[in-house]
């Protein structure tokens, strides 16, 4: 590469030009007031104007440290022409970037390529904690210890696994630019490891409890297909009466419902073929059929919502005596009897749309049946009973 600090200006007083090093008229003794670098690199030339943070070159001094800069970014194989143009400063610039950034995730939630419900807490994650710290440095500058200093800026009263989401989210947005060439090293992220969160379930008679204390016959089968088919609630929301075969007991899972918005595959883009529960078989015989074609619908006809969902849900588990969530109640309680059965986990995981046996083994942790094995044949004695056949022991032993 070869560079040279230079001005466009001429002298003031003679209009005579600059010259030497520093550049000075030399009748005048005058300086320049702006300075350019001059570089041929890669056979192309390219004219700097600004430094990387858009400031201008208004001395030699400055302009002859940028030169003695780029020169070091050259040798280490760094250097980007695009740092230094205007246009691409301002685009690189924390909160522009993110805007644009977030502007392409909006349209891939628009092609139905992103969830919805995940790119609003992309939003919310660049609004309330991204933009706040990062705003105004430039998306190249911020290398691994910026990302350790954000994670500490974090408020402390976000649990651990809210942090750690916010890390992984922060770490797509630098991936994505890194993947399209707007940043040419990715930083290192920290690892956040959170606590293994304690799934909670309850056997077949609890639920029944519950199905017992929900009258309304839709909100009823809709929680009893949920209970024996293992299915997602919004599995269960975009269930359309096609895929429902009553002649071979097989229901079709192969959509879901995004917030409230319909989309024509699951979470895991799957298409599970289930048996259809006796129970559930009936069940969904008694409902009526609406022009929808959806299966489970209110009385204006249109599908279950979440609100609705969780209230009739919430009121029967109150009525109930029991404290549990929807998702623990049905999903998660049918993989733990399961389990706790002696059922193997690939079949559990087939059953749920499990992409892998990493998500079925949280399952599998509570088998507290299968663990009963541990005391298989032996007989637990009490306390007042081990302490005589120890005695026993220590006598024989004196006799000896």
């Amino acid at each position: 590469m070869t560079g040279a600090v230079r001005t466009m200006e001429k002298c003031p007083v003679c209009k005579g030009k600059f010259q030497g090093e520093p550049l000075r008229c030399p009748e005048c003794k005058t300086a320049p007031r702006r300075y350019y670098l001059d570089l041929w690199w890669k056979g192309e030339r390219h004219r700097i104007f600004t430094g990387r943070d858009n400031y201008a070159l208004d001395s030699w001094e400055r302009a002859s440290r940028l030169l003695t800069t780029i020169r070091e970014s050259i040798d280490r194989g760094s250097f980007d022409p695009r740092d230094f143009v205007r246009k691409e400063i301002k685009g690189l610039v924390f909160e522009n970037y993110v805007a644009a950034w977030l502007e392409r995730r909006r349209q891939e939630c628009e092609r139905q390529h992103l969830a919805k419900s995940y790119f609003k807490q992309l939003r919310g994650a660049a609004q309330n904690y991204f933009i706040p710290f990062f705003k105004g440095k430039n998306l190249r500058d911020i290398r691994a210890g910026d990302i350790v200093d954000f994670r500490n800026w974090l408020p402390r009263n976000l649990n651990l696994k809210t942090v750690r989401n916010l890390v992984g989210m922060l770490h797509k947005l630098f991936k994505d630019a890194f993947d399209l060439g707007d940043i040419l090293h990715l930083p290192a992220f920290p690892q956040i490891t959170t606590k293994e969160p304690v799934t909670k379930w309850i056997d077949l008679e609890t639920q029944r409890r519950i199905l017992a204390n929900t009258t309304d016959p839709v909100y009823r089968a809709f929680f009893l297909f949920l209970v024996f088919q293992g299915c997602r609630p919004n599995e269960a929301r975009a269930l359309r009466w096609e895929k429902v075969d009553f002649k071979n007991d097989m229901v079709v899972i192969d959509s879901a419902f995004d917030l409230n918005r319909f989309r024509n595959f699951t979470k895991e883009k799957d298409v599970r073929y289930l048996p259809l529960h006796p129970e559930v078989r009936e069940a969904l015989l008694q409902l009526p059929r609406h022009l929808s074609g959806f299966v489970f619908v209110n009385r204006h006809g249109r599908p279950l919502s979440h609100p609705q969902i969780n209230y009739h849900w919430r009121r029967a588990t109150e009525q109930a005596g029991i404290k549990i969530t929807c998702y623990e109640g049905t999903r998660h309680s049918l993989a733990s009897q399961a389990i706790n059965r002696g059922v193997s986990e690939r079949i559990v995981g087939d059953m749920l749309g499990h992409k892998t046996l990493t998500s079925t083994r949280r399952y599998a942790k509570m088998k507290s049946e299968t663990l009963k094995q541990m005391w298989a044949g032996e007989t637990v004695s009490k306390p007042s009973e081990a302490g005589k056949i120890i005695k026993l022991t220590t006598k024989d032993k004196k006799r000896k």
